[in-house]
Order: structure tokens, then sequence, then C-alpha cells
């Protein structure tokens, strides 16, 4: 297939990119790799799949992130393919918010692409965004005082979600390493914590912080990288693609908790081994 596609960028500051389903299906999937990995992440409108097409276009990226044998019950059993439909008394696949995070880190799984295709929208207007955040920009231009917290705290989390997470995370507080040197780029694994009002998933802490200090050091950083400089924010309809290199930005799920809103997207990760 021919390396040159067209796509074009989507945040002012040249961040993100789209591209046309046709143009998509055409292009090879290394060039869309890279694209990813200059990009962060990649939008495609009208894409009309099924399940099983998704996930052959998915499995091309990379190895499948799977969890099957001992882990058959993560994500309440699910293999690869994980459904997001808006599940009432369900946390990650259910109707409230995913705060910004990157895929793999409580599973202790690797997970280079995150792919979410939108099945069906319906009654949607200006809720159940995803949101993506350019955290290399963004890191490297905040205040240094949020930066010096990020590069030299000790950050850990625990799962509070166990029907989810079942027993593959480990118990009780865990250290997740905010930053990855991968040479290309410094991975940014972090998890930020649930709003108040909103049923959590996961609790995260810096060690040696007071319960006061954690709050007001989230809400400082939530603010700035929710800076339009470095956030993106996607409204879903029917056929998106969303794409995004999970080692390159930040992302999360606003909440649309709405009886008439059906929001049914499907997950796909691979990883580059």
């Amino acid at each position: 297939m021919s390396r040159n596609f067209q796509w074009a960028p989507i945040m002012p500051t040249g961040f993100g990119a789209k591209m046309s389903a046709d143009d998509f299906l055409k292009t090879d999937t290394d060039s869309i790799k890279n694209l990813l990995m200059r990009q962060g992440f990649l939008i495609v409108n009208e894409l009309n799949i099924d399940a099983d097409e998704f996930r052959d276009i998915y499995s091309k990226y990379g190895t499948i992130v799977e969890y099957s044998d001992e882990k058959i019950d993560v994500g309440f059993g699910y293999r690869d393919t994980l459904k997001l439909e808006g599940e009432k008394g369900k946390i990650v696949t259910g109707r409230g918010q995913l705060p910004f995070h990157a895929d793999g880190g409580l599973l202790l799984s690797q997970v280079d692409q995150v792919f979410l295709y939108a099945v069906e929208i319906k009654n949607m207007k200006f809720r159940g965004s995803t949101t993506v955040c350019d955290h290399v920009l963004a890191c490297n231009e905040m205040p240094d005082h949020l930066r010096k917290v990020l590069e030299n705290e000790t950050f850990e989390v625990r799962v509070l979600e166990r029907g989810y997470y079942v027993d593959v995370s480990p118990e009780g507080w865990f250290k997740v390493p905010v930053f990855t040197d991968l040479g290309w780029v410094r991975k940014m694994l972090i998890y930020f914590p649930f709003d108040d009002d909103q049923p959590a998933s996961w609790e995260p802490r810096i060690v040696g912080f007071t319960d006061e200090e954690i709050k007001r050091f989230f809400i400082e950083l939530t603010t700035f990288m929710k800076n339009p400089r470095y956030y993106y924010k996607h409204y879903w309809k029917d056929g998106d693609l969303v794409i995004m290199d999970n080692r390159r930005v930040i992302h999360e799920r606003e909440e649309f908790n709405d009886d008439k809103i059906i929001r049914r997207l499907y997950r796909g990760q691979t990883a580059d081994l």
C-alpha cells in the first residue's frame, strides 16, 4: 500500500490527526503507527464495520492484548474486544467519569495502541466525550512546582472496582512510574482521581502528601492539562474510530449518566512486543 496518504492535524498546535475512512483503509499499518507516534491520536469518521472487522483492523497493529486463562475474569469476562456499553452498576464499562489515565497500568499489561469504535450513539449531544491530552507538550510547558511533583514524588494507586480488575491487579496500594523513557518519548502512566460525585474505579495517592495536599495538587494539575492548547474533546458519532498511542497521550471519558443516552463503543488494545 502507498505511504502517500492524506491526513490533517486536529489541534491548533498541530497535534492529533484526522483522515477519511477511504484513506485509512488504503493506508498500511506501519504508516498509521508512525503517524500515531508523532501525532498521538487519529480520528476516522464514517467507518462502517462490525465487531469482527474491527478486530481484524486492530489485530494488524501489534500483539493483541488479551485476557484469558487465569485472567479470563478481567473486565467481567472478555478476551480481546471490550464492549463499552454504559452498563449500570459498573464503572469502567459504565456511564460515569473515567478521569485521565493511560491503559494497562492497573492490570500490569503493556498497552501501546488503543482503538475505540462507535457502534451506536443516540441522544448524546454534549456529554460522554472521549478527551485526549498531549502530555509531552503539557509537561514541557507546565509550572515547575507541578513538574517537580510528577518528576520526584512517588505516586501509588489502588483499584476499587474489584469486579473489573479481579485478582490480576495487586492488592492494596502499589507504585506506578509516572514517566518511563522509551527513547522517542517519555511515556506518562498516571491515574487521576475521580470527581467526588462519581463512583470510583481506582484511587491515587502521593506518598508523604496529606489528603488535602493530594486533592489540591490534582485539581491544579487537571486545570493545567485541560488547557485547550493540550486538550481535545471528541464527541462521538456512529462510525467514528479513534486510535491513540497510549505512550504519547493520556485520555479520559466524561460522564453520560442519562437513561436516554446510548453510547456503545468497542475497544481493542495492541502492544509492540
